[in-house]
């Protein structure tokens, strides 16, 4: 697992050919786009928003895979708390926990053990569209913070790792 991570990084992010700020400016775009309740259109919507930003299209494509299928009920329940963190002051009382997002994305098919074989059901699509369309405003403010804040991040480290990466793989390989 650890070698493919490391191949994922290093053919589809630090390897490509294109300038180290492009290639950031990607990986960037990817986070922000990763973090949106927008799952099965991230990656159309990151390559239009790429292309008309004139960010490299390809490095930002692995990192849009921080929000899937298992990881959406934790990720978009904190989105959610930030934002109505962020826009009610204060955490309302009503706040949803996890558990109950759990129970509404199909009886709990995100907490279950069987979650491989619930997630391939149109019933679970539907129940996690609508689940995240009632969570509103606060869902998205939530996901662009913390997607600016991660794209922030992980913009210079990117520019950085290219850099380094570059120098290691010697004039030849340097990809522009």
């Amino acid at each position: 697992m650890f070698r493919r991570l490391k191949n994922l990084i290093v053919n589809r992010i630090l390897g490509v050919a294109d300038t180290p700020q492009r290639i950031a400016f990607g990986v960037f775009l990817g986070c922000v786009v990763a973090f949106t309740p927008t799952i099965g259109l991230q990656i159309v919507l990151y390559v239009a928003i790429a292309t008309v930003l004139r960010a490299n299209k390809v490095s930002g494509i692995p990192i849009l895979f921080i929000s899937n299928p298992v990881t959406a009920v934790p990720l978009y329940w904190f989105c959610w708390w930030v934002g109505a963190l962020v826009m009610h002051g204060g955490v309302p009382q009503e706040l949803m926990d996890r558990e109950e997002l759990a129970s509404s994305l199909g009886q709990g098919a995100a907490a279950s053990s069987d979650w491989s074989s619930q997630i391939l059901t149109l019933d679970f699509w539907k129940a996690l569209g609508s689940t995240l369309a009632s969570m509103g405003a606060e869902l998205w403010v939530g996901s662009l913070i913390l997607g600016v804040l991660a794209g922030l991040l992980a913009y210079p480290f990117t520019v950085f790792s290219v850099r380094v990466y570059r120098r290691a793989r010697g004039p030849r390989h340097s990809g522009v």
